[in-house]
């Protein structure tokens, strides 16, 4: 009969770390194109197209306020290494807590999608909108 190596051990642990879960990361956020300092800015971030602005699936949720210059720098931390994310925001001129909208549906509020995805008649799909898997800078700017 043969016997393991003492470092078959050291060698599974190794293996095992490899496939381990993925590491919490950080995205670091720049906002541009605040037009006012009212309110507050509202941001979500998904990990898939089934979760992709379902508000309750979002991976993270930030409010920040607004920034004198019409910048904003954001952390957001937590978040896995190994899948695309992405990002949507609006700009929460009154407060409210929610984007307000006009009789027809449109939204009042200026808002924004990561890689500056646009939706036709509705907002973007997460294809357009996402970012690749270990992507930790990202800058949005609100029309």
């Amino acid at each position: 009969m043969r016997r393991l190596s003492p470092l078959w051990p050291a060698l599974a642990l190794g293996l095992a770390s490899c496939f381990a879960a993925a590491r919490a990361a950080e995205l670091r956020l720049e906002v541009s194109g605040l037009s006012s300092t009212e309110g507050e800015v509202l941001v979500a971030v998904y990990a898939g197209a089934e979760q992709w602005l379902k508000a309750p699936a979002a991976l993270a949720k930030v409010k920040a306020d607004t920034a004198l210059d019409g910048r904003l720098q954001l952390r957001i931390d937590g978040l896995p290494d190994d899948v695309p994310l992405a990002v949507s925001l609006f700009h929460d001129r009154n407060g409210n807590g929610r984007m307000d909208r006009n009789p027809m549906g449109m939204p009042l509020e200026p808002f924004a999608f990561s890689n500056q995805a646009q939706g036709a008649f509705g907002p973007p799909p997460f294809s357009q909108a996402q970012l690749p898997a270990g992507t930790t800078q990202h800058a949005i700017q609100l029309p």
